[in-house]
């Protein structure tokens, strides 16, 4: 296999969200609670546990190749707790990890279908209609104040077009580290021909935010932003991939990627079509490294690397089969 291109996923490959992604979901689940056991009746008393979510926990539930999109994860870990109260934060984090492992690829629907065998669907139908997801920001609480924090009140304005209503403080997209050196991407620029590209689940403007340094070594035109998508093409569905390749007018391909589910995305484009892909799994930016880079292995991707930057040396000395 000769790769004519390189897709890459953006968030824990050429960005590190530790502290951006995962700490909106944490204050997300936080405030989410507090306000809908605060504003709803027939909910029990004011939500009191905080600090409720763990970096582990949001990798054990985008382990399952469900939970590309973290309003997902945010959404699953609510209505798991309002549906199983529990009064003390080991018990239920014990409960969120026991959800999560009965999770699969088919995300937030795995989710309700676990709650509903241990409570009653009506609880369930009831509990989803309270949260009202996956309604957009604006309608959604959880989906407007994951927005709200994620992307800071100016940048929340120039994607919806609307005020923010729960916060105002500074935007956690702030806090994204970029990972990838300029230096790497003018090296695979020359050598793939310029034929780089993104294939994400962030919106554009999120994506284009934090890339800033290195945008212009990108296709632009040929990648892909999940976000502003429909949410049926949501990873792993395997469109987001064939657009970009089919933009760029490429059979073969390198996709970098850090999770379960950009495996499974991977694997389902060369299912469906006869295009040719090499799977790269980038496993420094998990919290959980080892465990990342076991589970690439068992897997079977074709390269795994702790660090994108690591890429041109591992091309160099390697031929993708």
């Amino acid at each position: 296999m000769n790769p004519e291109c390189v897709l890459f996923d953006v968030d824990g490959c050429l960005v590190d969200i530790s502290k951006s992604y995962n700490t909106a979901i944490k204050k997300t689940v936080d405030f989410a609670l507090k306000y809908i056991t605060g504003a709803a009746e027939g909910v029990r008393d004011i939500f009191r546990l905080t600090n409720l979510v763990s970096d582990n926990l949001i990798l054990k539930f985008r382990q399952t190749g469900g939970f590309n999109n973290d309003v997902d994860t945010s959404y699953a870990i609510c209505l798991a707790e309002l549906a199983n109260p529990h009064k003390n934060i080991t018990s239920a984090r014990r409960f969120l990890f026991r959800v999560a492992s009965n999770s699969d690829e088919n995300g937030i629907n795995s989710v309700e279908k676990f709650l509903i065998s241990l409570n009653s669907p009506t609880v369930i139908k009831d509990l989803k209609k309270l949260l009202d997801y996956p309604a957009p920001a604006g309608k959604s609480v959880i989906a407007t104040v994951f927005d709200e924090l994620f992307y800071g009140p100016e940048l929340f304005r120039k994607l919806h077009n609307f005020e923010p209503k729960f916060y105002f403080g500074k935007p956690l997209i702030e806090n994204d580290r970029l990972v990838i050196k300029r230096a790497t991407m003018e090296l695979l620029a020359r050598r793939f021909s310029g034929n780089l590209a993104v294939v994400s689940g962030r919106s554009k403007l999120a994506a284009e935010y934090s890339l800033r340094p290195i945008l212009d070594t990108l296709k632009q035109d040929s990648s892909v932003f999940l976000e502003d998508e429909r949410r049926k093409y949501a990873k792993p569905n395997p469109y987001a991939i064939i657009r970009a390749m089919n933009s760029m007018g490429t059979k073969t391909a390198i996709y970098a990627g850090d999770s379960y589910e950009d495996l499974i995305m991977v694997r389902r484009v060369e299912e469906k079509t006869d295009l040719k892909i090499a799977f790269c799994g980038i496993y420094g930016c998990s919290p959980q490294p080892r465990a990342a880079m076991r589970q690439f292995k068992e897997e079977n991707a074709d390269v795994v690397i702790q660090n994108i930057n690591d890429l041109p040396k591992i091309l160099n000395k390697v031929s993708i089969k």
